[in-house]
Order: C-alpha cells, then sequence, then structure tokens
C-alpha cells in the first residue's frame, strides 16, 4: 500500500513522534549540488583500534540496554526498557544508532589500553 504523499514532503511523511524512524538532520537541507571540501580543523581522534576491525565491531547491535547512552535516550522519549527492542529494530533512528556507535562490549580502544568496551579519552584533558 502506497503511502499518501504529504504536502510538506514529496517522499516520506516523516512522523516526529515514532522513536523507530526519524528524518537525520542532514537529510533536511540536501540539494543535488555537492558542496566544497573544508578543512577539518581541531578534529581528536575518538578510538584507536586494530587492523581487523569492521564495521560490525563498531556497528550497534544486540540489546539495547537501560543504562547506555541509547537506552538513557529512549527513556527520555517515554519508551520503557522492555519496549526498547533491539539495535537492529531501532536502525532507522539515528539518535539511536549514534548513541550506541562503538557500543561493543569488547571493543578494544588503543587509548584505554586494558579496558574494554565503548570507552574513551575526553582529548586533550585525558579524562576517561
Amino acid at each position: 500500500m502506497a503511502v499518501p504523499a504529504h504536502p510538506e514532503y514529496s517522499l516520506y511523511p516523516w512522523d516526529t513522534t515514532s522513536t523507530y524512524v526519524k528524518e537525520p538532520p542532514f537529510f533536511q537541507h540536501i540539494t543535488k549540488e555537492v558542496s566544497p571540501c573544508r578543512d577539518i580543523r581541531d578534529a581528536r581522534i575518538l578510538v584507536l583500534l586494530g587492523d581487523s576491525v569492521t564495521t560490525d565491531h563498531i556497528s550497534p547491535a544486540g540489546a539495547i540496554p537501560a543504562n547506555s547512552p541509547a537506552g538513557k535516550y529512549l527513556i527520555r522519549q517515554n519508551v520503557s526498557p522492555p519496549d526498547f527492542n533491539s539495535y537492529g529494530a531501532r536502525r532507522g533512528n539515528h539518535e539511536v544508532m549514534m548513541r550506541g556507535t562503538f557500543a561493543n562490549i569488547r571493543l578494544k580502544n588503543r587509548l584505554i589500553p586494558g579496558v574494554d568496551g565503548g570507552w574513551t579519552l575526553w582529548l586533550p584533558d585525558g579524562e576517561k
């Protein structure tokens, strides 16, 4: 069944209350023209990984823990922990997925030797 067209949106009538599918902000002003590249300034490293790490290691998967950044976000959206579902089910919500990046409990960030999981150092201060 086709979704009826919304007067403001020509492709998809985004439901702003959905916690499963949200319009990502980078779609809001997208054009066919490509903007010129700009220099990246004052960037900091978030994670230093080994050679055998793939996107599967840094992409969120599995259950969403209530005490995780993604879980706390969902709670603020009035979603109860039993209704969190999984990262895979909520992959259409960039707010959940960006909070789940590096959430793999076996991830080894070389910035913090001996600590597994989604931890990093706040640079330049060095706070864990």
